[in-house]
């Protein structure tokens, strides 16, 4: 076979403004090398420091270069006909048709699929991350010829580590990816297999404790506790069978080492699993796969070859985001050949051995039901604030290819469903919906929210109704607990208000803070253009103040102010390179990170939809909670532009910690602070 392996550098990742700088190939017939490519293009963009950095290639070195049409043809009569090869192809493919200024017609390989195919089990398979675990002589990264003789080497190396496969093995993915993909290079000498199954195995080890079963005669109570974390952990120790759910890794690391001696079964993830029956059904009827969905399910099924890792437990995140998974981590155990086999089960059996059970509030609401079959005696609710924006956010997208894969579904139900896509206002569309929620979902304990998108043609599936969950798990339960410093809001219980569920409310001693809390009401609201200058004009006589975590609303500006700060101060851009806490740019759904001596707010979150305003308060107020020193000063700025607005400001008095400081003139913001800190 002729390949032509390329690479290009472009003058930015716009296809439709940027432009190709730079072009690199080698031409390989029969695995030989036989001939090479290397230019550089005039553009008629200016060069931007990025790009200079990034490469080294310079805007004299363009000045300089070839005219965009002598390349043109050059590279044109280079490649011929010969099957192009790149990393991330896709980008390459768009940049070069654009370059053309037509299709190109030639076959394309994505290196970056065919990696992930022949090593599914790794973190990462950039190009750069491939040459280093493939041992490889690197050149200088980020120019177009060395990386494109790189690819070649990667190339190589793929296609050796089919040596390490069973040929039957090779011969399900051969089956699988059909005639999605040429892949004549890799499956040429292999035949399609017979349909032997994955051998089956298990890795997870025994829980010997017994299982406590539930006093049914015991009285179902509900608490709202305000309070830090560590001052309410004990409730752990008075339960019998505790799920305890929650959002920060930092809260998991707190149950596991304060006590040591209870069986605590880690069940994070656990909504990421591979449903045997629906799986092996795919296997032997992969015609039944959309085209475009093949690949992606020949990559998982060559990462569960590799690994009979079918919970996922140590999934890189490519197949974690693996197109195909949303349809195969469903279970619907009604007439399941596999359950004696299924290794969910077999997790589940496990559980139910253990002391306390931990979750990761997006799995608890994604497999709620599994969870309720287990009936705990207790569910404490950490970080409960967190709640409502997780509810409300956490959705699921099924693409036209995904509603096409569904095997369950008649075929008829699914034309109708497919119809969707045209008509989204039609009356009858919530009955097609309601079969679909029944016949796949599975979901008959509460009611879904769906979404249709003409546009994108897929549909978006919410929850519905937060009151049917948190019912449910209170009938199977004895006590339910949710914490978090702070629940109520302007006198107001905010959670009890979103889980409809009457209960004891108590409030632990949270002492005092120590805090400054500033407004700066000098300066623009951070989303007008002049905010950027004033805020680096003023950043400046507080810089000395670490650790800081700054807070953004917009990540667009979290990643424009984190990019300026890091320029102009050393230890900021260390502190990201090294990922410490001195420095920390993070948006309000992180998890809890840590405690500063001075946090910075850039506008405070957004209103969640279907709740008040005042949840949005309560959420800044308890993230400030979760990330202060407790035990030191700590300085709180907070930049909104409706803290201007006295009706505004009326409705927010409950947010601050202590008294605020509105600040009119800049000198008077470091003096604040100085004073704060030094007294």
């Amino acid at each position: 076979m002729k390949f032509v392996f390329f690479d290009l550098e472009t003058t930015g990742l716009k296809v439709e403004e940027d432009e190709v700088i730079e072009i690199g190939a080698i031409k390989v017939i029969n695995w030989e090398s036989v001939s090479t490519f290397k230019t550089l293009v005039k553009s008629s963009k200016t060069l931007s420091h990025f790009i200079t950095n990034l490469t080294g290639i310079t805007q004299e070195d363009l000045n300089k270069a070839q005219d965009k049409e002598d390349v043109k043809k050059a590279f044109s009569d280079f490649i011929e006909d010969a099957v192009l090869v790149a990393h991330n192809a896709s980008f390459d493919k768009a940049f070069l048709e654009n370059f053309f200024g037509k299709p190109v017609k030639n076959k394309v390989i994505d290196t970056l699929e065919l990696a992930r195919l022949m090593f599914p089990e790794l973190q990462s398979h950039s190009l750069e991350k491939l040459i280093s675990t493939f041992k490889i002589k690197s050149e200088k990264a980020h120019r177009a010829f060395n990386d494109a003789l790189m690819l070649y080497e990667v190339f190589k190396k793929i296609v050796e580590e089919k040596k390490n496969f069973p040929k039957d093995d090779l011969g399900k993915l051969k089956r699988i990816i059909g005639d999605s993909r040429d892949f004549d290079f890799l499956f040429s000498d292999v035949d399609i297999d017979d349909l032997n199954l994955i051998e089956l195995k298990s890795n997870e080890t025994e829980l010997t404790l017994p299982f406590k079963e539930v006093n049914a005669n015991a009285e179902k109570k509900t608490y709202y506790i305000e309070g830090d974390i560590g001052k309410n952990a004990s409730l752990i120790d008075k339960s019998n069978f505790t799920l305890i759910v929650f959002y920060s890794e930092d809260v998991k690391e707190q149950i596991l080492s304060n006590f040591p001696k209870l069986k605590i079964f880690d069940a994070t993830g656990l909504e990421n699993f591979i449903c045997l029956h629906r799986f092996f059904y795919y296997l032997q009827n992969p015609d039944r796969l959309p085209l475009d969905l093949r690949m992606d399910f020949a990559i998982l099924t060559s990462y569960l070859i590799k690994t009979k890792d079918f919970l996922l437990k140590n999934a890189p995140n490519h197949i974690l985001k693996n197109k195909v998974l949303k349809n195969l981590s469903v279970c619907n155990t009604k007439n399941c050949q596999f359950k004696d086999k299924c290794p969910l089960m077999e997790k589940l059996d496990l559980i139910k051995g253990s002391d306390v059970v931990l979750t990761k509030m997006p799995t608890f609401l994604f497999v709620y039901n599994l969870f309720l079959n287990l009936e705990f005696d207790s569910v404490i609710f950490f970080e409960a604030y967190r709640l409502p924006k997780v509810f409300y956010t956490d959705k699921v997208i099924y693409s036209e290819n995904d509603i096409k894969m569904i095997a369950e579904l008649d075929e008829s139900l699914k034309e109708n469903i497919l119809t969707l896509f045209e008509d989204a206002e039609n009356s009858s569309n919530s009955n097609i919906l309601k079969l679909f929620e029944d016949d796949f979902l599975n979901t008959n304990m509460h009611e879904k929210a769906f979404n249709i998108s003409k546009k994108e043609r897929s549909i978006t599936i919410s929850e519905k109704e937060p009151n049917k969950i948190f019912s449910n798990v209170k009938n199977n339960s004895n006590h339910i607990y949710f914490l978090s410093n702070r629940l109520t809001y302007n006198g107001k219980n905010i959670l009890e208000g979103f889980t409809s569920l009457k209960g004891e409310m108590l409030t632990k001693d949270n002492g005092t803070h120590k805090t400054l809390e500033i407004v700066p009401v000098y300066m623009h609201s951070p989303n007008v253009d002049e905010f950027f200058e004033e805020f680096l004009d003023s950043f400046e006589s507080l810089s000395h103040i670490k650790p800081a975590l700054f807070v953004f609303e917009n990540k667009v500006q979290l990643k424009n102010m984190k990019m300026e700060l890091a320029k102009k101060y050393s230890w900021i851009d260390e502190a990201i390179k090294n990922e410490n806490k001195i420095a920390t740019f993070a948006s309000y759904e992180f998890p809890k990170i840590g405690e500063y001596k001075i946090i910075y707010l850039f506008k405070l979150p957004f209103n969640v939809a279907s709740l008040s305003e005042d949840y949005a308060m309560l959420y800044a107020k308890n993230f400030v909670l979760d990330n202060i020193n407790k035990k030191e000063k700590t300085v709180l700025v907070y930049f909104d532009g409706r803290f201007k607005d006295k009706r505004f400001l009326s409705k927010v008095n409950d947010l601050f910690l202590n008294i605020p400081i509105f600040v009119e003139k800049k000198v008077n913001l470091s003096n604040f602070v100085k004073k704060f800190l030094e007294s």
